[in-house]
């Protein structure tokens, strides 16, 4: 009651008067004392009404007025009075009442204060002289001390002997409290009720001893009502409650016969009794003890519990008693075994305290029941009461209430902990049900005379889950058919169990810094629910999360692997991917029963397998696999985490589409994984990483179909991987002719003469010409065909066909995702090692019924064989023959390469067209497009104060002008048809929704030059992004432009980046985040809009591109058909920052380091050195520039978030590569300074950059920008002009020939090379410089002047 509260707040007023008055009042201070404790009383009255949680440690959620009450006198100087003063100072020393008084105060209080810090700073006087009072006190002095000493659990050690005394003392008082209690429970019943108790047991003896409950209602206390014996009674309870756990007194509480004592105390007090609580947790305290418990047992204590009428209260008290002892294996075994018929209540009263108003007592009984479930009988009676429908539904009750509004914070700790709790005993029910589930098929197979011998769980026998489940799980895997009836499993998911769990899961997610999170448990329940193959699929199904987006499990799984911040979260998730992505494949396995047509054709584990790798895939499953073999924190468990992405990949590569991936992968391909083999990470970890090794190298024999080991030297691996590749891609071809005269002659060596004439007689009719048999002998083909054959058949169509793996001989399925099981050789796998690969093994083998190889397969073998053998295979073949023996070619010694040195390049062009030779086109480009000279450097503010604080933010060359975006939303035109320095010609200003003066991030440029496109990025949402479309305005005769050459036309809000289409003005693609849309030019209509239905990728710089002929897009790493529009593939992704553009010959695409073949959506290469870059074409398409992004790590910690889907910034060094022959570098350059854009001029002869001055990424757009122009082809100080040029430039210089850049030159064949040189009057003018000796870049550059253009202008 408020008005409580509002009496103590009186009475403490009150008291600070009379405590501050001389002379003090003649009733000071026993009327404020009588008072406040009045209230204390009345206020805790108020609480016992309410029916709260005993357990309850935050008193404070519930608002109760007792807290309130007790919350006024802690935060008031009251308290401290009350210790220092009225109990032990000098002033009251002999003042009883005074001492009584305040003891009542304080022992109603301590429970509101932190009473082991109260214990420990409190003077060692006032102790000795709280235990002076329990021992030798008068009442009711002596109880509340009693009261106060009961808080004190840290005082044990220290007074050890006065507890011990004490104890003693109690334990007297509390026989003569039961003493009393006897006779007045006799003097209230009839005198025919049996005796609660036999007296010729007093002895100690451990006799059985049957109990008479009373149902009696009449009295609600013990004695009296509302009097000083209660209370006496709990602070005895209490005192002994805070000793109970501690082994030493447990003698002493055995000497006394306490177990008996607490029985019969239970069974004459009054259900509703507030004393039946305390005796119960008393009790509940002392079951620890194994000795203690088994009396218990031995007086049917538990009996006497469960017949206890239902009270809320006093059930709670119960379950503590539950949870005690289900710790005790015998006890727990003889209640099964011999209280069996004790096994209904007890589940009946669990099921009805989960669903309980008290938080504490379904803790306890979820607790109990988790360790219950590992015995048969308990689960059983479980199912039979319908206990999992029971807990779904209370799991779905505490799932609603976190998803709901915020509450207490208290309160939605302890609806967390509920959940974990909860989780945590349906994962252990179900995985108790796995293994008996194992043990049900093992018993079957047995008595069909098939499998191993079952193992028998009895029923008060605990099952061995640890040991066990692993086993357990693959064998149900492995054994289990596709449409097997499992009970447990089938009524789970029955009661929508994955939906709850998942909701679960995304709840729990949100709280993943709490202790109590559940995310692990969750996910290791969804590993046994999805176990059966009918029920994975449920994992690629759509479901809706509390924040209203959709997410389906299995990405939800995928991202909690790749980096949850918890490594027990990563490795449950990734047990769950290797138990979907492992399981057994029976597609090589004959179908031998028919469907009929009209029966629908059902699922099978082929299909679901099949679906479950196109899941993974889709979710970047092959990502989060790779990069976690690269993971080295933490340090102890990365080599747990990195073997178990391994088992995984293992299961995945399966799939043929996965493998051709994997096997371009630079992880896999560069002996990246070979060297992981050399040591773990931590050398503590050494068994797991042995598992590792024999993991990773059947993975690599999976890929390649090359055997290695950790002790394979690099160089002979990369040499045996690219063999295995070459091989792995021949199409092999053969004439059928040569296998008739086989068979003929194989039938005729063994007298089948009548069989071999009618094959010739066949195959006669066949071709309608007769066919030559070869005479040979056993063992020996002659080299040619006779010459004396009267008959020659023509040579047959060759019947074509594709290497596979060499350890599969069964035909592979026309399907992408044909699986090859991995195998593993024997003497490389431990034989105590049973993990994925020899399970995947096992499966194949079971689950496989063998079928001969075909003639066809062994023929095919035999070639492969061959061709396997030759040194240097080639990919295209002649038709091989059974008569010949195969072998390739040696590659010429003679190499038509063209020289490295310019000069003699240039001179040997003169009697070879092919620019020298064969690799002459690669060398010129490289010889020109690594060298840069800065030219031209032009910065705000320099002449124009006005222009200081003004930055420039990007750049766009067109015609004779450069276009630059400015930090305060303007752009400035700059006319380039006079030499340097460049004047500005216009200064548009910022548009009528960009009123912030929001920078301009980025600028695009029609095909006809007609039409700019400039977006500014908001500092506050990205939705006010802004697109602005100019119109760039006619030519006034020679020289002259219109005042405003760019003039405004539309805007468009929400666009990250914009980009014309390549042949024609109509279209402007626009990124919006992960979306992307076509906008009409001329109208400013959106045409349509492109946005993954089934999530997207989420690259940091995702940037939508058209593809050359403007009829494909590219965004967010998929693949749009525009004109319908229709998605056409998703794009595996591998990192987070690029999205991909198309290649210059129209059949690639690159995204990031992996180049993909549109025709086919196969991985054809990986390019290390494209990693994170932004790749930009000059005019010709003929040379990629790159520019580097920042790492990740800088963008999130140096960049506001506002900015990071922009482009900029990017590291200051630029590479160059060849775009005609596969992207090989031609230089790299380094400007030393942070570059934010980067254009080119319509001749291809200069480079303009943006560069920042300041290295802080926070001050990209405010830190002092410039604009740079670089010569193309130009060495720094190729004329020695560069005296005066910036210091940031100096040591930029380059050797005169590429050599020393080309160390490794790949092999060119003429057919590669491109027919139309565009260098070809270049190269003659450089010619002409290299042969005087001088290192002339003039390349291209005949246009320009000589020396007013060779000084870089610092303005």
């Amino acid at each position: 009651m408020p008005e409580l509260v509002e009496r103590i707040d009186e009475l403490l007023k009150q008291w600070d008067i009379d405590h501050n008055t001389l002379p003090l009042p003649e009733d000071y201070p026993n009327k404020n004392l009588r008072e406040i404790a009045d209230t204390i009383d009345k206020a805790r009255e108020e609480v016992n009404s309410l029916n709260l949680d005993p357990y309850d440690d935050f008193k404070n959620v519930c608002g109760n007025i007792e807290s309130d009450v007790i919350k006024k006198i802690l935060d008031h100087e009251f308290l401290e009075v009350l210790s220092t003063t009225y109990l032990t100072g000098s002033r009251y020393s002999q003042d009883e009442p005074v001492h009584i008084l305040a003891a009542r105060v304080m022992s109603s209080a301590m429970s509101g204060i932190d009473y082991n810090a109260y214990f420990k700073d409190v003077d060692e006087d006032m102790v000795e002289c709280l235990y002076q009072w329990a021992l030798s006190g008068r009442e009711p002095l002596s109880s509340y001390a009693i009261e106060m000493l009961s808080y004190g659990e840290s005082l044990c050690g220290k007074y050890h002997q006065s507890n011990m005394d004490l104890m003693k003392l109690l334990l007297d008082k509390l026989k003569a409290i039961h003493s009393k209690a006897k006779l007045e429970y006799q003097a209230a019943h009839s005198p025919r009720a049996t005796a609660p108790w036999n007296e010729d047991t007093q002895d100690g003896t451990s006799e059985p001893i049957v109990f008479t409950t009373s149902n009696s209602l009449i009295q609600p206390h013990l004695v009296g009502e509302g009097n000083f014996e209660l209370f006496q009674c709990q602070a005895v309870l209490h005192f002994l409650l805070s000793l109970g756990e501690y082994q030493e007194f447990l003698g002493l509480i055995m000497k006394n016969n306490i177990p008996k004592l607490l029985l019969n105390f239970i069974s004459i007090t009054n259900i509703n009794s507030p004393l039946i609580f305390d005796i119960i947790r008393y009790l509940s305290a002392l079951l620890c003890h194994k000795k203690f418990a088994s009396d218990f047992m031995n007086y049917e204590g538990l009996q006497l519990l469960l017949d206890l009428p239902y009270n809320q209260r006093a059930s709670t008290g119960i379950s503590t008693c539950l949870y005690a002892l289900v710790f005790h294996s015998t006890i727990m075994e003889r209640l099964c075994a011999y209280s069996s018929h004790l096994l209904p209540s007890i589940i009946s009263l669990c099921l009805k305290l989960v669903k309980g108003e008290h938080e504490s007592a379904c803790s306890h009984v979820t607790l109990f029941l988790t360790l219950a479930f590992q015995y048969r009988a308990m689960i059983e009676e479980f199912d039979n009461q319908n206990g999992l429908s029971k807990f779904i539904d209370i799991l779905k009750k505490t799932s609603s209430i976190l998803d709901g509004p915020p509450a207490n914070e208290l309160l939605l700790f302890l609806h967390r902990q509920k959940l974990k709790h909860l989780c945590n005993a349906l994962y252990r029910y179900i995985a108790c049900h796995t293994l008996l589930y194992a043990e049900h098929i093992r018993r079957t197979k047995d008595h069909n005379g098939v499998g191993m011998s079952p193992q028998i769980y009895m029923n008060n026998k605990a099952l061995e889950l640890e040991d066990n489940i692993k086993a357990a799980f693959e064998y149900i895997q492995s054994n289990a058919d596709y449409d097997a009836i499992w009970m447990a499993m089938d009524d789970l998911h029955r009661l929508e169990g994955f939906e709850v769990a998942m909701n679960a899961l995304f709840i729990s997610e949100d709280y993943r810094g709490d202790r109590y999170d559940a995310t692990s448990i969750i996910i290791s329940l969804l590993s046994f629910m999805t176990l059966m193959p009918r029920y994975q699929l449920k994992l690629c199904e759509p479901l809706s999360t509390p924040t209203g987006e959709t997410c389906t499990a299995i990405k939800f799984v995928l991202q909690a692997a790749e980096d949850y911040g918890n490594t027990e979260i990563q490795k449950q998730a990734l047990s769950l991917i290797i138990g979907v992505v492992c399981g057994p494949y029976r597609a090589n396995c004959p179908n031998l029963t028919l469907t009929p047509a009209s029966q629908p054709r059902k699922t099978s584990s082929d299909e679901v397998m099949h679906k479950m790798w196109a899941a993974i895939r889709v979710n970047n499953g092959i990502k989060v696999l790779m990069s976690l073999l690269l993971t080295k924190t933490p340090l102890c468990h990365a080599d747990a985490l990195r073997t178990s992405a391994c088992m995984a990949l293992n299961g995945l590569c399966r799939s043929r589409g996965v493998r051709q991936i994997a096997s371009k992968l630079h992880l896999m391909s560069s002996g990246q994984l070979l060297a992981l083999m050399r040591e773990p990470i931590v050398p503590e970890n050494y068994v797991t990483h042995s598992k590792f090794c024999t993991y990773a190298s059947s993975l690599l024999e999976v890929l390649f179909g090359v055997s290695t080991d950790k002790t394979t030297s690099e160089p002979s691996l990369l040499n045996k991987m690219t063999k295995a590749d070459i091989v792995s891609k021949t199409p092999i071809t053969y004439n059928n002719d040569e296998v008739y005269h086989l068979l003929h002659s194989t039938l005729i060596e063994h007298g089948l003469k009548t069989t071999a004439n009618s094959l010739v007689e066949e195959i006669r009719n066949k071709h309608k010409k007769d066919i030559l048999v070869y005479p040979k002998k056993h063992g020996h083909f002659p080299s040619t065909p006779s010459s004396s054959t009267p008959l020659h058949s023509p040579i047959t169509p060759c019947k074509k066909l594709y290497i596979k793996n060499s350890r599969s001989r069964l035909p592979s399925s026309n399907t992408d995702d044909t699986p090859e099981t991995p195998v593993l050789h024997k003497s490389k796998v431990p034989h105590k090692s049973v993990g994925v690969i020899e399970h995947l093994n096992a499966l194949d083998k079971k689950n496989t019924v063998y079928q001969p190889p075909s003639l066809d397969d062994l023929i095919h073998n035999f070639m492969r064989e061959q061709h396997r053998k030759c040194d240097y295979p080639m990919s295209i073949v002649p038709p091989f023959s059974l008569f010949r023996e195969h072998s390739c070619p040696s590659p010429k010694t003679e190499h038509y390469e063209a020289p490295v040195n310019m000069a003699a390049r240039q001179c040997r062009r003169q009697y070879d067209e092919h620019h020298g030779g064969t690799r002459g086109r690669y060398l010129n480009h490289k010889y020109i497009y690594s060298k840069f000279k800065p030219y031209y450097t032009h910065k705000l503010g320099t002449r124009n104060e006005e222009w200081e604080d003004v930055n420039l933010t990007s750049c766009l060359t067109f015609s004779n002008y450069i276009v630059a975006g400015c930090n305060n939303g303007q752009i400035r035109v700059y006319e380039m048809n006079q030499y340097p320095p460049y004047n500005c010609i216009q200064t548009t200003q910022p548009s009528s929704e960009n009123p912030d003066c929001d920078p301009i991030t980025s600028l695009a440029i029609s095909s006809s030059e007609k039409l700019v496109a400039s977006t500014s990025t908001a500092d506050t949402d990205n939705t006010h992004n802004n697109l602005v479309l100019w119109s760039v305005g006619a030519s006034k005769g020679s020289g002259a432009v219109s005042n405003d050459l760019l003039e405004h036309r539309h805007e468009i809000h929400g666009v990250n980046h914009a980009m014309f289409s390549y042949n024609s003005d109509d279209y402007l693609l626009c990124t919006m985040d992960t979306k992307c849309c076509i906008v009409d030019c001329y109208t400013g209509n959106t045409i349509h809009t492109m946005k993954n239905p089934h999530g997207s990728n989420s690259y940091y710089k995702n940037h939508a591109v058209f593809n050359f002929s403007d009829d494909l897009v590219l965004n967010d790493g998929v693949l749009w058909d525009y004109r319908t529009p229709s998605l056409i593939h998703k794009f595996d992704k591998f990192n987070n920052f690029v999205s991909g553009v198309f290649g210059p010959t129209g059949i690639d695409i690159i995204i990031n380091t992996e180049i993909w073949d549109i025709r086919t959506f196969k991985l054809l290469n990986t390019i290390k050195s494209l990693d994170n870059c932004l790749l930009k074409f000059n005019n010709t398409r003929d040379v990629m520039f790159g520019l580097s992004h920042v790492k990740k790590e800088i963008l999130d910690h140096e960049i506001s978030p506002t900015y990071r889907h922009v482009m900029a910034p990017f590291e200051s060094t630029f590479k160059t590569f060849y775009a005609k022959n596969d992207y090989l570098t031609l230089g790299a350059y380094d400007v030393r300074k942070q570059i934010i854009d980067m254009s080119f001029c319509r001749s291809d002869r200069m480079v303009v950059t943006v560069e920042s001055a300041n290295d802080d990424f926070t001050t990209m757009w405010s830190g002092g920008s410039s604009l740079r122009i670089y010569l193309i082809g130009r060495s720094k100080s190729s004329r020695g002009d560069d005296e005066n040029a910036e210091g940031d430039d100096d040591d930029d210089d380059d050797d005169d020939d590429d050599s020393a850049s080309s160390t490794s030159q790949p092999d060119f064949d003429d057919d590669s090379m491109l027919s139309d040189s565009m260098l070809s009057e270049d190269d003659q003018s450089t010619n002409n410089d290299d042969s005087s000796g001088g290192d002339s870049s003039d390349i291209g550059l005949e246009a320009m002047g000589d020396s007013d253009w060779s000084e870089d202008d610092n303005d």
